[in-house]
């Protein structure tokens, strides 16, 4: 079967009849090495293994290729390792067992070699308390490692369809180069898919405030990775974000956090009008549906005009981002008013800021950082679905499918 979206590659007997030339040029004093023939041989095995698996599902494509390294007693091979389109649903058997747990030890590690707040002796002994030796090539290796990693991480593809995609901020400063400390978002996308399991989609860090065009690059991202239809984004009220999500994704609803809402108007409203707005708040998480949260958002409203008409106002034009969560079933609807799943991630960026001292020494530091902890996370996540998503996937399916219509698969059935 030809590979579906590739072009055509050379069949196993060209390419072992290609293979044994080069050993018999070899033997003749040809500079071909055996390195080159096994790192041949090992792209040839993982190509076949992709054609094999796209002729078992046909529901999935090719998706290109990512580069790592490989290293054997022969040496270090330069790999183009091949990705199919739906997530990390294969991986070439040939590989060695992929990266699932990070560690306190590795975690002590990567922190010694990329926030530059661990001296060599600091990080020799680490090396030691993890039976590795010592030496420059050897915190090469792992700092290729982490990197190789890092842009798998970053790079790889997802399901087309998802439940709930969440998008939430911390800010805080992160030291640039020449030393000098600057203000910093750093941005995490979680999403639960329509069966429950939830995944992190990717992390930004931006220097300043959000923009138009830095969410066009965000969602952008999230297509180029695979992500198509999405039911519901739940957000805080980010500037640019609503006019972007309306035209990369005009079928999707969008919920902003009710719980920024009542924290921002905490802030800014008077403590007794605040003490009624928490109420009218509250009891909008639990409305029997949307026409009873629009009239709890107008008594919102009722009550912030009686200190600030002019915020009234801008609230206006976001009720129905306030209130989208209550078109889910009631089951899952605790899970959709707020960013709330994002939470976890941003409480442990907060503790890694405060462990190097108040700000983020690089990018670098906080990427990897979040990576071990996105790692760990999805490890746990994907042992078993969200217990209340799982009771409600025929109703969500069914929401689904009137959203975005039948998909061939299903009609066949």
């Amino acid at each position: 079967m030809i590979e579906r979206g590739l072009k055509v590659f050379k069949s196993s007997d060209e390419l072992f009849q290609e293979i044994w030339e080069e050993i018999q040029q070899r033997q003749m004093g040809s500079i071909t090495g055996l390195k080159e023939l096994i790192e041949k041989l090992i792209n040839h095995i993982m190509q076949k293994e992709r054609e094999l698996y796209l002729e078992r599902h046909l529901e999935d494509r090719a998706n290109g290729y990512y580069e790592r390294s490989l290293t054997l007693n022969f040496g270090t091979f330069g790999l183009k390792v091949p990705r199919v389109r739906i997530g990390s649903s294969f991986r070439p058997s040939i590989l060695p067992p992929a990266w699932k747990r990070v560690n306190k030890d590795y975690e002590e590690l990567l922190l010694g070699l990329l926030s530059n707040g661990y001296s060599k002796a600091q990080i020799k002994q680490t090396l030691k308390q993890l039976g590795m030796d010592y030496s420059e090539e050897a915190l090469k290796n792992v700092v290729e490692m982490v990197k190789e990693r890092l842009d798998y991480f970053k790079q790889r593809t997802f399901k087309c369809d998802w439940l709930s995609i969440f998008i939430d901020a911390y800010h805080g400063k992160m030291r640039v180069e020449g030393g000098k400390v600057v203000e910093v978002s750093i941005f995490v996308a979680v999403g639960i898919d329509l069966e429950g399991y939830k995944h992190l989609i990717g992390f930004w860090v931006l220097k300043g405030r959000e923009t138009k065009g830095f969410w066009t690059e965000v969602l952008q991202d999230m297509i180029n990775r695979g992500i198509h239809r999405v039911l519901l984004f739940v957000t805080d009220d980010f500037s640019g974000l609503r006019g972007v999500i309306k035209g990369l994704f005009p079928f999707s609803e969008h919920q902003l956090c009710v719980t920024h809402l009542r924290r921002n108007l905490k802030g800014k409203l008077k403590k007794e009008l605040y003490r009624r707005v928490r109420e009218l708040l509250q009891k909008l998480r639990v409305a029997e549906d949307e026409a009873e949260g629009r009239e709890l958002m107008e008594e919102v409203l009722k009550v912030v005009s009686e200190q600030s008409e002019q915020y009234a106002k801008r609230l206006r034009g976001k009720i129905d981002n306030y209130i989208a969560f209550l078109k889910y079933p009631r089951g899952i609807r605790g899970h959709l008013y707020t960013t709330n799943p994002v939470e976890g991630l941003n409480a442990g960026i907060d503790l890694m800021r405060l462990e190097l001292g108040g700000y983020f020494p690089s990018r670098q530091c906080v990427e990897v950082n979040l990576f071990i902890q996105a790692v760990n996370l999805e490890d746990r996540w994907l042992r078993k679905p969200m217990p209340k998503v799982a009771s409600c996937v025929y109703e969500i399916r069914q929401l689904f499918q009137l959203r975005y219509g039948l998909n061939e698969d299903d009609m066949d059935e």
